[in-house]
């Protein structure tokens, strides 16, 4: 591929609409609220924006006729820009994820979008092919490799076999136990606090006061509650598109995901480039049984959605994870914790639980005076306070098996992560003044992940089991700080 190729032209379509998308909100608030009662401002502002949306479609079109690619002296080579001409040439050895995806319109045309991720990541993905056959994606994704992997004879045919796809029963799991309600409600929130006067909440109120008779506070309960449940199918809805189909593939030395409905999505991830394996446990899913296993990979991207992580499986039982990994990354397993962090902790953590609290307490007084309910739920986020704490407490803790590191700590979701020492960057060891008078010790490793690192913490660990994981490490150096 040494002769420069350009997208399929509905690239330009694709890059026209993403202008457009960007401009939306401010051509809505002028349209709602900038026009006044002028007709000369009306037709000005019309024509403008007509003049404005053709300049974008034009300007998609020649971002496509400028943008071209090609594969040359080991590089992936990319030119483009409408008015300032740039080139990108990306060393065929720094990339260390290849993503296809296709979403609505490129499925409609039979097309796939095509990201390239390298070393460091960054808020995107290095190179980006919004339009291509699927031909030419699979095409490129195998000579890349090839390439990669110094393997210029091996045959094409490989043998593949699906060793994880996610059920009918799983897919609803996930989706009823997942975080999707939490995006919805900002969402709501967001639009709320920008349109909320606009809404016939009151007229609504009247409305429904005419066939039940309600007081103000149950129909705010009702509301909220129906607002509740609504977003949490939405979030369900949002979540089995987002994972419907999920397959894992294994073939030779490379994991290649696959999942979505709408927008099907496909991830191409080399074992060699797995720098951690990381478990989450959110609140729902613990007493379940059920952990989401992600890949830490040395590129990354915030397109990923996932924190710049790659889901692995989903949703999956704990008991079952480890058998999960020696089918798919065998170097890594899911020890049984023995080392936690010591009794005389348990305050500090505790403490640390109820500090996000304290703030609110003038707010809650205030509010108390005027409404007796305040006063209760002021009462109740203490005791939920140091339960957060004590559940980080009993959570926290780490084991060495050899060349592998395992933290476990909690935030709200318990998080287990799964390291090898020849992946892991850099290892802080921290004392502050407090901890350094009860013998305690924070440890925080640091992978190759995104453009700055990923760092995975464990506060307050026995300093003797700190200076354990350090002369584990010592070999590879280490960074002690003090605060």
């Amino acid at each position: 591929m040494f002769e420069p190729r350009r997208m399929h032209p509905v690239a330009g379509l694709l890059s026209f609409l993403k202008q457009l998308k960007e401009l939306l909100l401010p051509l809505l608030f002028f349209l709602f609220f900038g026009t006044g009662d002028s007709d000369l401002f009306d037709r000005i502002f019309y024509i403008g924006a007509a003049v404005v949306i053709f300049l974008l479609l034009i300007f998609g079109v020649l971002h496509w006729y400028r943008y071209t690619y090609r594969i040359e002296e080991g590089e992936l080579r990319i030119e483009y820009g409408v008015l300032i001409r740039k080139k990108r040439f990306i060393p065929i050895e720094r990339i260390q994820t290849i993503d296809v995806s296709a979403g609505i319109i490129q499925r409609i045309f039979g097309l796939v979008k095509l990201q390239v991720e390298t070393a460091g990541g960054g808020m995107q993905a290095e190179a980006v092919l919004t339009a291509i056959k699927e031909e030419e994606a699979n095409r490129l994704r195998e000579l890349l490799s090839r390439s990669k992997n110094h393997q210029e004879d091996e045959t094409e045919t490989q043998q593949t076999k699906t060793t994880y796809q996610i059920t009918t029963k799983e897919l609803l799991v996930l989706a009823s136990t997942s975080g999707g309600i939490g995006i919805v409600i900002s969402g709501v929130l967001a639009f709320l606090s920008q349109f909320a006067e606009y809404l016939p909440f009151e007229k609504l109120y009247h409305t429904i006061e005419k066939y039940v008779s309600l007081s103000v506070l149950i129909y705010i309960i009702v509301l909220v509650a129906t607002f509740l449940l609504i977003a949490w199918f939405v979030g369900i809805l949002i979540m089995t598109l987002r994972y419907a189909n999920f397959r894992v593939e294994k073939r030779d030395d490379e994991l290649f995901i696959t999942r979505g409905l709408i927008e099907k999505r496909q991830s191409t991830i080399p074992l060699t480039r797995i720098q951690a394996i990381r478990i989450g446990e959110n609140l729902i899913r613990q007493p379940l049984g059920y952990s989401t296993v992600y890949i830490e990979s040395a590129g990354g991207s915030l397109d990923k959605g996932e924190d710049f992580s790659t889901v692995l499986f989903p949703l999956v039982k704990k008991s079952a994870i480890n058998h999960l990994l020696h089918q798919f990354v065998p170097d890594y397993q899911v020890p049984e914790i023995n080392n936690h962090a010591p009794k005389h902790a348990k305050w500090r953590y505790m403490i640390r639980g109820v500090l996000p609290i304290i703030p609110l307490i003038p707010t809650i007084i205030v509010f108390s005076y005027y409404v007796s309910l305040w006063g209760y739920v002021g009462m109740i986020l203490f005791p939920i306070g140091l339960l957060f704490g004590y559940s980080r407490f009993k959570v926290a803790g780490w084991k060495i098996d050899e060349n592998q590191l395992t933290l476990q700590y909690r935030f709200f979701s318990k998080v287990t992560v799964l390291q090898y020492k020849k992946r892991i960057q850099s290892l802080d060891l921290k004392q502050s003044y407090f901890q350094r008078n009860k013998e305690l010790g924070t440890v925080k490793t640091f992978i190759k992940s995104t453009m700055s690192g990923k760092g995975f913490e464990v506060k307050d660990l026995q300093i003797s089991d700190c200076r354990v994981i350090w002369d584990w490490y010592k070999e590879r150096g280490l960074k002690i700080s003090e605060e």
